[in-house]
C-alpha cells in the first residue's frame, strides 16, 4: 500500500510539475505564410527591406564574382510570401549596405562603395511591382558616418557624424544633388532620431543638446521635405532635471508632443518619463511621471518582488517621500490613437564582467563597445504608457522580456494596435513571445508559439540566435525571420538535412472580445 501511495503521489507531484513548466500558446496567433532560402555552410547574408502592402524585398550578398563587382541577389516577395520576381545586380567590390528604405513603391538601398572613402555611395532604387531600377551616384563630399537614412518625397535625407560632430544633409533625387542642413555642426548636441511624414511632406529630427548648466534637453526641429526649416522647439525641462532621450509625435498644425525619459543629475540612468507639448512653437507645459507612480511599471516581476516594492513605496510616502528608481530606456516613436497618445520604451541595462579597464566612455551617446570589460546589453521589460492631451498618465502596462542579450542596442519588441488593444511580440530562441493588453488589463497574458517550420516532419535541429527577428508589417501582420537547421528524414530527393534562411508571416486576430 506504501509503495502504491508513493508512486501514485510521485506521478501526480511530476504532473504538476511538467503542467507548470509547460508554456502557455496562444490561440491568437497564426502563422499562415512560410518561405525558406537554402544556405550553404559558409554563411550567406540576408536583408529584409519592409514594403507593407507591396510585400517584401530580400537582398541576398554571394560569393559570386563579375568584372563590376559581387552578385547580389533580389527577390520580391508579395504578402503571401510568394516570390514575384527575381534579380541579380553586380554591386562593386569592397562595398557594404549602408541603409535601406522603402518609399511610395519603391526599394531603396544604399551602399557605401568604399570602406576608405566614406563620402562615396551607390543608390539603388527599385520599383517594387515592375523591377525596373537606376543607379544613383552619390558624393557627400566630406566624410560621413551614416546613423540615418531616410527617403521622403523626391529627397533622401542623410544624418551622421563627420569629425565627431553631428550633421545632416538632404538629396535630391531628381536634381541628384547633395545639400548640407544648416545648425547641426555642433559637439554639444547629438541626433536621436529622424520621424518621416509622407502626407504632409515633413519631416522631425529630435536631438540632445547640452545646456550651459551641463545637463541635457531634447530639441525637435521640423523640416520640409528639402531640408527648409519650418519650426524649431526646444523643451525647457527646469533647473533640476536632465532629458536623457526623446520621440515626437508628427508635427501638424502648429501641435507637437515630445516624450522621453528624465533624470536629475547628468546621468543615462532615468527617474520617470515626461510629456511635453508645444503649440505654434511654444511650450505649453511638461509633466514629469516618476516609475513609482505607474500601476504596472513593475509587473514582469514575480508576485513577491511586486509586493516588496509596493510595501517600500507606500513606506516612503507614508512620510513624506518619493521611492526612486533608476532605469536605462530605450524608447520607441510615439504613437497617437485617437485622443490617446502611446509611448513604448525597453528596459535594459550594461552588463560588465570582472575585468577592470581605465577606457572610459567617449562623450555622452558613446557606446560601451570601447570597454574590453563590456559583455552586452541585458533586457528586462517593455512598458507602455498612455497619456492624454494634457500629459496625465490614463494607463500603463508592462511586459516581460527573458533572455535577450546584445551587443547593439535595437527595438526588440514589435507593437502593434487594433482598436483598443496593443499587441506586443518579440522573437527568442524561435520562440515567439506575445502579450495582448487592453488598457491596464491583460486580455491575454504571456504566450509562447514555436516558430511553424514548413513540414509535419521538420524537426529543428540548430538555430543561429544571432539572426533572428520580428518586425510590425502591414495592417495586423507581422514577419518573424531567422537562419534554421532542420532534418527531415523524409526530406525529398534524399535530402535529409538542410539550412536555410527563412521567413515566417504572423497574423493576430481579435475579434472574439471574450477572453
Amino acid at each position: 500500500m506504501k509503495g502504491s501511495f508513493f508512486t501514485c503521489f510521485l506521478l501526480m507531484s511530476c504532473l504538476v510539475m511538467a503542467q507548470k513548466k509547460a508554456p502557455d500558446t496562444s490561440s491568437r496567433i497564426d502563422q499562415p505564410n512560410r518561405i525558406e532560402f537554402e544556405m550553404d555552410e559558409y554563411g550567406m547574408d540576408f536583408n529584409l527591406i519592409n514594403g507593407e502592402e507591396a510585400g517584401l524585398l530580400v537582398a541576398m550578398e554571394t560569393e559570386k564574382r563579375t568584372p563590376e563587382g559581387f552578385n547580389w541577389t533580389f527577390h520580391s516577395l508579395d504578402t503571401l510570401l510568394g516570390i514575384v520576381w527575381t534579380r541579380i545586380y553586380s554591386i562593386p567590390f569592397d562595398s557594404y549596405l549602408a541603409g535601406t528604405e522603402y518609399h511610395n513603391g519603391k526599394y531603396y538601398l544604399l551602399f557605401n562603395v568604399s570602406r576608405y572613402r566614406s563620402q562615396e555611395f551607390l543608390l539603388f532604387e527599385i520599383d517594387a511591382l515592375t523591377s525596373g531600377h537606376r543607379r544613383i551616384e552619390i558624393n557627400t563630399v566630406f566624410p560621413i558616418q551614416l546613423t540615418f537614412f531616410e527617403v521622403i518625397d523626391h529627397n533622401i535625407v542623410f544624418a551622421g557624424y563627420t569629425n565627431l560632430r553631428p550633421v545632416l544633409l538632404t538629396f535630391d533625387l531628381e536634381e541628384q544633388k547633395p545639400r548640407v542642413v544648416p545648425g547641426f555642426y555642433d559637439n554639444n548636441s547629438d541626433i536621436l532620431d529622424i520621424i518621416i511624414d509622407d502626407e504632409t511632406l515633413m519631416f522631425t529630427v529630435i536631438q540632445q543638446d547640452r545646456m550651459p548648466n551641463r545637463k541635457y534637453t531634447v530639441r525637435a526641429k521640423t523640416f520640409t521635405a528639402a531640408g527648409d526649416l519650418i519650426q524649431n522647439n526646444v523643451i525647457n525641462p527646469g533647473d533640476k532635471k536632465n532629458l536623457i532621450d526623446g520621440a515626437s509625435t508628427i508635427f501638424y498644425g502648429g501641435f507637437q508632443y515630445l516624450a522621453g525619459t528624465y533624470s536629475k543629475k547628468a546621468s543615462q540612468y532615468s527617474r520617470g518619463l515626461y510629456l511635453s507639448k508645444f503649440v505654434n512653437g511654444r511650450q505649453q507645459f511638461i509633466k514629469y511621471h516618476e516609475y513609482a507612480d505607474l500601476d504596472n511599471f513593475f509587473g514582469y516581476m514575480n508576485e513577491r518582488r511586486q509586493q516588496r516594492i509596493r510595501e517600500r513605496i507606500e513606506r516612503k510616502r507614508s512620510k513624506g517621500k518619493n521611492t526612486q528608481f533608476s532605469y536605462r530606456l530605450l524608447v520607441h516613436d510615439i504613437i497617437q490613437r485617437g485622443d490617446e497618445y502611446l509611448m513604448i520604451a525597453e528596459a535594459y541595462y550594461p552588463r560588465y564582467s570582472n575585468y577592470t579597464s581605465n577606457v572610459g566612455r567617449y562623450g555622452w551617446n558613446s557606446p560601451a563597445r570601447f570597454n574590453p570589460s563590456f559583455m552586452g546589453y541585458q533586457y528586462t521589460h517593455a512598458v507602455v504608457v498612455s497619456f492624454d492631451r494634457n500629459g496625465n498618465i490614463i494607463w500603463d502596462n508592462s511586459f516581460e522580456i527573458n533572455d535577450i542579450e546584445t551587443f547593439s542596442l535595437d527595438e526588440f519588441v514589435a507593437v502593434s494596435n487594433y482598436e483598443d488593444k496593443t499587441v506586443l511580440m518579440y522573437l527568442e530562441e524561435n520562440t515567439i513571445r506575445s502579450k495582448i493588453i487592453q488598457g491596464n488589463e491583460i486580455y491575454e497574458g504571456k504566450t509562447f508559439n514555436p516558430v511553424r517550420l514548413a513540414f509535419e516532419d521538420d524537426e529543428l535541429k540548430t538555430k543561429n540566435p544571432e539572426v533572428e527577428g520580428l518586425k510590425v508589417w502591414y495592417d495586423r501582420a507581422m514577419y518573424a525571420y531567422g537562419e534554421q537547421r532542420i532534418r527531415n528524414e523524409n526530406g525529398t530527393g534524399g535530402k535529409i538535412s538542410r539550412r536555410v534562411f527563412y521567413i515566417n508571416k504572423i497574423q493576430y486576430h481579435l475579434d472574439d472580445k471574450s477572453n
